[in-house]
């Protein structure tokens, strides 16, 4: 007995398609349109570029989870991140391109006999999927357009104006009472990113004005030689009204600090994907102070029993793991946004600033972490456990700080609050987390642990008014899309033991955040205005809304004192994105 199959139909048993189909509002094919294939780890595995008929294909590819990102000429890109390509089967996607809101549509197919002799010739002839036997020189004497890509391509920029309620120099957005900032994005030459911010923000306060610059550079990985290294570079200056600032009647000095991120990725065998590099900062306020602070992360996969992850960091946050975890976000779906958000979220840093016996100290935390993460279909589990070895550690006080020692006390020039310096303490947790993709336009997500944390010394002396113990903390997420009015929604809520603060952990081992109190974020397009060509965008920023996390101390000499965990903070912002 023989056995005949056809191999035109691709019915591979360990591998399956990417075939779609690019379309604008009216059902027209959109011809020349950019596709790029990325892996679960956001790295470029492959491109192509749409037919006369709008058409593209992926073939052979394994089993797992891929991200496509469409881009053409007059259109906003558009991404459709974890597209899940499985064994045997076709992974159609109509993607309808749109100049404010495009929508992207997933289906699946068993190849056949019957398949249509238009996809049949999309596959052979997709230059993607079509191997080189041999490589020859341009006899038509037209030289391509691919050999003299444009200066600049993909050129997206923001200019912001936000206002509200300041926030603490050591959460996520150090936001002042009003600001303006900027933000482009670009390609040189195409294979080179470039990204440039910078922002401009007065204080109610007294004191300077904060101002900063970050530039961002990436190099796409097929950029000729060998993938360079992101290299994030940020200046800031910004002034601190209370504190040590010199005599009376002198001029308040201001915070000047320059950071430099370098952060390189290699895969040295099979599933196996490190990250790696360093961040150098510099600080000058009064006196000088400066620390390297050197991350590594190792994913491993196991197939279909997960990934084992372990990360290491020492110094400051490690905020480029942060920024290049991968995400389960419906959030992410903007690619154009995520370029520039990750500009913003570079602005937004601000260095761990303490004083320590009258002298200016950078908090430093020696971290280790390790988890495992696992995707079944719609659904992703993670746990993680951490261990952390403070220095020069720092919670945020408010009220009256007579008691406390004068030395060990900074004003932030940013919030109503002052920074105080707790010394060295070492702490460990474990969380776990389970994200639900409900759909393309919403996820959610809980987690539950127990991490060290604080609590009020019942003493209340000066020489410490905090002692040490593990809390239980939890939090649910809400992430939420909504493709025709083209809101973005993020809201979550966090869950501490009464009467404990806890330092925030950032998270690299899984996707999960634990904020105290109520968060809501919104961002919401408007339409074009007279026919212009970017957008505009309302954002509302609302922080620990219910007032949760104030630890109230009564310290020696009776007066009161309030170590604040999140201030409640409501802002607001205009975008105009071009």
């Amino acid at each position: 007995m023989s056995v005949c199959a056809k191999g035109a139909d691709l019915v591979l048993p360990l591998t399956g398609n990417v075939l779609g189909s690019v379309l604008d509002t009216a059902g027209a094919p959109q011809m020349g349109a950019s596709i790029q294939l990325f892996n679960k780890f956001q790295h470029l595995i492959a491109k192509a570029s749409t037919g006369a008929d709008g058409r593209f294909a992926f073939a052979g590819l394994p089993a797992d989870f891929y991200s496509v990102r469409v881009s053409a000429a007059s259109y906003l890109p558009v991404m459709s991140n974890r597209i899940a390509v499985k064994a045997g089967l076709d992974s159609m996607l109509q993607i309808h391109l749109a100049t404010l809101f495009s929508n992207v549509e997933l289906s699946y197919a068993v190849p056949a006999g019957g398949m249509s002799n238009d996809w049949k010739w999309v596959l052979r002839s997709s230059p993607a999927t079509r191997p080189i036997n041999r490589l020859l020189g341009n006899e038509s004497g037209v030289e391509e357009a691919g050999m003299h890509p444009k200066i600049f391509s993909g050129t997206h920029a923001m200019v912001s104006v936000s206002g509200g309620d300041s926030s603490l120099i050591d959460s996520d957005s150090a936001q002042s009472d009003l600001g303006t900032g900027f933000i482009l994005s670009t390609n040189i030459l195409g294979k080179n990113q470039i990204q440039v911010g910078g922002n401009y923000a007065q204080n109610s306060l007294l004191g300077p004005a904060a101002m900063g610059l970050c530039a961002i550079y990436t190099r796409e990985p097929d950029g000729g030689f060998r993938e360079t290294p992101e290299v994030t570079l940020t200046v800031s200056e910004f002034g601190l009204a209370g504190g040590q600032a010199g005599p009376a009647g002198a001029n308040i000095p201001s915070v000047r600090a320059m950071s430099l991120s370098i952060y390189q990725t290699l895969d040295p065998i099979d599933d196996v994907h490190l990250e790696y590099g360093m961040t150098g900062e510099s600080v000058d306020y009064l006196q000088h102070t400066s620390r390297v602070s050197p991350f590594a992360r190792v994913t491993v996969s196991a197939g279909v029993a997960g990934q084992f992850v372990a990360s290491y960091s020492d110094g400051g946050r490690p905020d480029e793991l942060l920024a290049h975890q991968p995400g389960d976000s419906v959030a992410r779906e903007d690619l154009q946004s995520d370029d520039i958000s990750s500009a913003a979220s570079t602005l937004s840093r601000l260095p761990q600033l303490s004083y320590a016996n009258g002298r200016l100290e950078l908090q430093r935390t020696h971290s280790y972490e390790v988890g495992y993460r696992k995707t079944a279909g719609s659904r992703t589990y993670g746990l993680s456990a951490f261990y952390e070895d403070v220095s020069n550690g720092r919670v945020n006080v408010a009220g009256d700080t007579s008691s406390l020692p004068l030395g060990d006390l900074l004003s932030d020039g940013i919030s109503k609050t002052t920074i105080y310096n707790v010394g060295r303490y070492n702490r460990n947790g474990l969380v776990g987390s389970v994200n639900q993709r409900v759909n393309e336009s919403l996820d959610v997500s809980v987690s539950y642990g127990r991490m060290g944390g604080f609590t009020a010394d019942p003493i209340g002396t000066q020489a410490g008014i905090l002692k040490q113990r593990s809390h239980n903390v939890a939090n649910a997420n809400l992430n939420a899309h909504l493709p025709k009015a083209g809101t973005k929604l993020t809201a979550g809520y966090g869950w501490m033991d009464d009467g404990a603060v806890i330092p925030r952990h950032v998270f690299t081992t899984q996707n999960t955040y634990i904020s105290s109190g109520f968060n809501i974020m919104v961002r919401q397009p408007l339409p074009p205005l007279f026919g212009m060509p970017g957008h505009f965008e309302l954002t509302a920023d609302l922080r620990n809304l219910l007032a949760q996390g104030y630890l109230p101390i009564s310290a020696v000499d009776g007066h009161p004192l309030l170590v604040v965990q999140s201030p409640r903070a409501v802002r607001g912002g205009l975008n105009f994105i071009f």
